[in-house]
């Protein structure tokens, strides 16, 4: 007998959850853990616009973005003043997004983009 034949039937069992967990001494996550919509929220952004984002690379600055493009409900997002090598992706119900405004309604500071002078 070959060592291919118990691999293919380990393929075939059927996974258990049940199982897995108790192997692995693990507990599930609970359900209630997971803010998830049941339904994915719509994308209507359209490239060029503009938003207020957190920079990914320094999560208390909030700076001025481009939406350069769209995957489903994720958004493609640029900082002004930056190149295409520093695009990250967002949902489009992230909270680190937010409508062009909200920093100065909400008393916060706005960085500018690279470059430009406040």
């Amino acid at each position: 007998m070959s060592l291919f034949f118990p691999l293919l039937f380990l393929l075939l069992e059927p996974f258990s959850w049940e199982d897995y967990l108790r192997e692995t001494s693990s507990i599930a996550a609970s359900p209630t853990c997971f803010r998830q919509s049941r339904l994915p929220p719509s994308n209507d952004f359209k490239a060029g616009m503009k938003l207020e984002a957190r920079d990914p690379r320094n999560s208390n600055s909030v700076c001025i973005a481009t939406v350069m493009g769209m995957m489903g409900t994720r958004l493609r997002l640029r900082l002004d003043g930056s190149d295409n090598t520093n695009d990250f992706w967002r949902l489009v119900d992230s909270s680190d997004i937010q409508p062009i405004g909200t920093c100065e309604r909400n008393g916060d500071m706005l960085q500018p983009p690279l470059g430009e002078r406040p």
